[in-house]
């Protein structure tokens, strides 16, 4: 199944990537909003907002994920997202369509982590998308998954209201569609698909 979702930046936004221009500190990425980066983010959100009835192992590296499924069994985040060693790359991938983007550029002083306070003589220039900058991501969801990763899949875009994308943006999320027409949902599913069906964080 296939269906799209908005994504934009309440915040400036910048998805690092590396250059040998030198021109700022941090550049943005040259794909600006990788399909990867999606992913990953959607997968911490919802690991951090786990809703009842589901699993997650919560590990990043490799081997430790290894480890814990080894012990519990693999997790229903893995399963959706993948891992090391699964025969396939999860439950969904997804392309971005970029649009045009208003690029700026920003300072920043560095923050202890310690002590919270900034640090004297610590600088940087992040290159930036301009706050408002809506996203077109297409989903391409395995049926053979089934209706609860697929509930899963939509919780996580739900709980990326409440996270962060690249370097601290808050982002909004909403559906392009109505994906109930689509397949048959029941009111869990209903609840889920009218909560994004329209920006939270206003237009």
């Amino acid at each position: 199944m296939e269906f799209k979702v908005l994504i934009k930046n309440l915040t400036s936004l910048t998805i690092g990537g590396g250059s040998t221009i030198g021109a700022v500190d941090i550049p943005l990425n040259p794909m600006v909003l990788p399909p990867s980066t999606i992913k990953g983010v959607l997968r911490t959100a919802i690991h951090n907002y786990l809703p009842e009835g589901y699993t997650s192992c919560g590990k990043i590296e490799p081997s430790k994920i290894k480890e814990a499924h080894e012990k519990n069994g693999v997790c229903d985040v893995c399963k959706l997202f993948g891992y090391p060693d699964y025969k396939d790359s999860g439950c969904f991938t997804v392309t971005v369509r970029i649009p045009e983007i208003v690029r700026g550029r920003i300072t920043r002083v560095e923050i202890n982590d310690r002590t919270q306070r900034s640090e004297e003589g610590h600088l940087f220039t992040q290159e930036v998308i301009a706050p408002n900058t809506e996203f077109e991501v297409t989903i391409y969801f395995r049926d053979s998954c089934g209706d609860r990763m697929l509930k899963l899949l939509l919780y996580s875009l739900l709980a990326l209201r409440f996270w962060r994308m690249g370097r601290n943006a808050m982002v909004d999320v909403k559906l392009k569609e109505d994906i109930c027409q689509k397949v048959k949902c029941d009111e869990e599913m209903k609840s889920i698909v009218f909560s994004l069906s329209d920006y939270i964080w206003g237009e």
